[in-house]
């Protein structure tokens, strides 16, 4: 479940890279961001600046220069300087902005401007959902995930794995026709990880990857290493946290909590539901009442083709035996409760502790075609 990784990933990366590896840019075409706020387009001063977050802004006044700089965050651009509509590794211009509810947005394109402009809540994150905090809720939840450890193998299983690699296949659809991609993500735990992506598009065959380690993040193509800017780490974060190994395997490191939520229904299936929240990932995990396997989780985040945000829903099936592991094989992903046909996808293969050469997960071992 790669679930937010798309083909456009690529562009955004570089994107992203390209404005990490310049020098701080000129904000807002230099209109005071304080005064913007309040609704005033006043250019700043040259000798008033301020540098945050890899944007230049300029002030009218002292009085605005030092207002900005004792609420940063309110003033600046949000969302780390990417783009409201689209987020997640994809830039926006910062000539190109919007002030709504009182923050200042930017864009990577004239129609993600007009597509946020008319509707700005359907692309800035809902509010979260309180976790619940009763004793008997959390120790309900614990017991859920221990259950589900279980039902997949054991803590004794789970718990040494070192590296974990999935291959999976999907279905990218192009103009040209469907091309069916081969994605294979490596994990090194507890904080690393590859994923390869291979295609052949028109007969010449393509292959790109992406590397996150504590160093950095980097896009991996044709030979060549492009560090991606800090702004798109989160969400490949929550993309590869969301797994379900990577999930269990991380239940006893700092920061996990789980919460009961009580019995429901996904897509027709009775289910015992449990919250888990570690750092930015926050999903709920459909269990199976019987078997204590994983049915299904659900979490919210901006769907890959408007970049409007939704809850999706991961249907899993076909468990099988993995090295003393019983993992699924099939994901059935769903958007708002309509298929998402490019996301499902099948796993291929699962190796469990397999050896990995370290060089894999230096920025220098670039690869790809």
């Amino acid at each position: 479940m790669r679930n937010m990784v798309v083909s456009i990933l690529s562009v955004a990366l570089i994107s992203l890279a390209a404005a990490q590896t310049r020098p701080a840019v000129e904000a807002l075409d230099g209109v005071d961001p304080v005064l913007l706020v309040q609704g005033k387009e006043v250019s700043g001063k040259p000798d008033l600046k301020v540098v945050r977050g890899g944007f230049e802004y300029s002030f009218a006044s002292a009085d605005t220069k030092a207002t900005f700089e004792k609420d940063p965050a309110k003033y600046e651009i949000q969302l780390n300087g990417l783009c409201a509509r689209m987020g997640k590794a994809t830039g926006g211009r910062p000539s190109d902005f919007l002030v709504h509810d009182g923050r200042i947005y930017i864009f990577g394109s004239d129609e993600c401007h007009k597509k946020f402009a008319s509707e700005p809540a359907k692309y800035l994150p809902p509010a979260p959902v309180p976790m619940p905090g009763s004793s008997r809720a959390t120790a309900d939840g614990r017991a859920l995930i221990e259950r589900t450890v279980k039902a997949i193998g054991g803590a004794a299983r789970v718990d040494p794995i070192a590296t974990y690699v999935e291959t999976s296949s999907r279905i990218q659809k192009r103009p040209t026709g469907d091309v069916p991609v081969t994605i294979k993500t490596m994990w090194r735990f507890p904080d690393a990880v590859r994923m390869e992506r291979s295609a052949t598009v028109m007969g010449k065959p393509m292959s790109s990857a992406t590397l996150m380690t504590p160093a950095g993040m980097w896009y991996l193509s044709q030979g060549h290493a492009y560090e991606a800017a800090a702004a798109g780490r989160p969400s490949m974060e929550l993309d590869f946290g969301r797994q379900i190994v990577p999930l269990l395997h991380a239940r006893r490191s700092a920061g996990f909590k789980a919460a009961a939520l009580g019995a429901g229904t996904v897509e027709g299936t009775a289910v015992e539901r449990v919250r888990v929240v570690k750092g930015g990932v926050d999903v709920t995990l459909g269990i199976d009442p019987s078997s204590g396997r994983i049915h299904s989780i659900s979490f919210i985040d901006r769907n890959q083709a408007d970049g409007q945000y939704g809850e999706y829903t991961v249907l899993y099936s076909d468990y099988r035996p993995v090295e003393g592991l019983v993992l699924p094989f099939s994901e059935r992903v769903s958007f708002n409760g309509v298929r998402d046909e490019v996301l499902t996808q099948t796993i291929d293969a699962i190796a469990i502790n397999p050896a990995l050469d370290r060089a894999l997960f230096e920025p220098g071992t670039a690869g790809g075609q």
